[in-house]
């Protein structure tokens, strides 16, 4: 039997033997990688620097996701210096040259080599270096890339460090998702601020760009024929998240559009959100995608405007602050985590 990579579970890949004859070493790398990283679909920057992933092996503070991360990168890197010399020289570095071969202590200080960087860089650096070592490796005869010397290194950089990382990664990746969805910022209210109005208006349109354009690219990547399937989550199709957050965007400027005419804010629906999303999403279904999407877009240029002509005491007044941070971006960065990794793994080989 076959086991799918990318999807079996971490218990049927440990048990693989990756360096056996009937496996293709270079697809298990790229099918790894893939499963990696899908764990930070739809995750906010914020989320990636929370500790609590795990525990320290060497004593320090907790781990968090990013720290994970980097580590994938900084080994991925650390790989490529290894290899390249490996195909200059015929060297192999021994444990030893690693802090005396103390690897817990090692980590941490290739951890703090990594603080500071940007999740966007981490992602980047991550691609780069595996692809340059996969490159690389791929230089060498079969029998001396599952050689011992070269098996050690460079396995563990291209497969082994993803796949033990996974264990941790995966399940806390999906917490920190299921926070997302309930709103949590992951650090200070957004609507307490910093305390200068203008920085915080520039910050919020910003976020608000960044939220926007990753749903944008997120949803407009999935294959059209997956566009109306049931289970992205329970009962909804991916069309179902975009036409729902489109009524949101419209309600919301009409909301803003009536306070900028008559100095009040009107409430949520009477009957009920679960009530009124499911009525409205009865009535938008038999619409096409490319009419729920265009709407999307229509409907979220409306309501910056309206936001736009807002004070700022209006703005981040409780009842302003639920129509337009809460509409613009509280509600599309919980969709994002909702629907991000559904809409990566529709990517991936069946």
């Amino acid at each position: 039997m076959t086991i799918d990579l990318r999807r079996a579970s971490l218990g049927d890949l440990r048990a693989i033997d990756f360096r056996g004859p009937d496996r293709d070493f270079f697809a298990d790398g790229r099918a790894i990688l893939d499963r990696f990283c899908a764990t930070w679909a739809g995750l906010d920057d914020a989320a990636w620097r929370l500790p609590g992933a795990s525990a320290s092996d060497a004593g320090g503070s907790e781990w968090s996701y990013r720290d994970h991360a980097a580590h994938i990168g900084g080994w991925a890197e650390i790989g490529v210096e290894i290899v390249q010399k490996a195909l200059d020289s015929g060297r192999w570095p021994t444990d030893e040259e690693f802090d005396g071969g103390d690897f817990d202590h090692f980590n941490e200080t290739l951890r703090e080599r990594w603080e500071g960087i940007h999740p966007a860089e981490v992602r980047s650096r991550i691609g780069t270096a595996i692809s340059r070592l996969t490159e690389l490796a791929q230089r060498f005869p079969p029998d001396v890339l599952h050689g011992d010397d070269a098996w050690g290194w460079i396995y563990m950089t291209l497969h082994g460090h993803q796949l033990d990382h996974l264990g941790v990664v995966e399940p806390w990746a999906e917490r920190l998702r299921e926070r997302q969805v309930e709103g949590d910022p992951f650090g200070l209210d957004p609507m307490i601020g910093t305390g200068d109005r203008a920085a915080d208006q520039v910050a919020f349109w910003a976020e608000e760009a960044d939220l926007f354009r990753a749903f944008g690219q997120l949803v407009d990547s999935v294959p059209a024929p997956l566009r109306e399937v049931f289970g992205v989550t329970p009962d909804w199709s991916l069309k179902d998240h975009v036409a729902h957050l489109g009524s949101w965007f419209e309600e919301g400027a009409a909301a803003i559009e009536e306070h900028l005419r008559s100095g009040g804010w009107r409430g949520g629906p009477a009957e009920g959100l679960d009530t009124w999303n499911a009525r409205n999403l009865e009535l938008l279904r038999p619409l096409p995608w490319a009419e729920v999407r265009h709407r999307l877009e229509v409907a979220r240029q409306r309501i910056r405007a309206a936001a736009h002509e807002l004070d700022q005491g209006e703005f981040r007044s409780s009842d302003g602050w639920d129509w337009t941070y809460w509409d613009l971006a509280g509600h599309v960065r919980a969709h994002l985590a909702m629907v991000a990794p559904w809409c990566v793994r529709s990517g991936w080989p069946g």
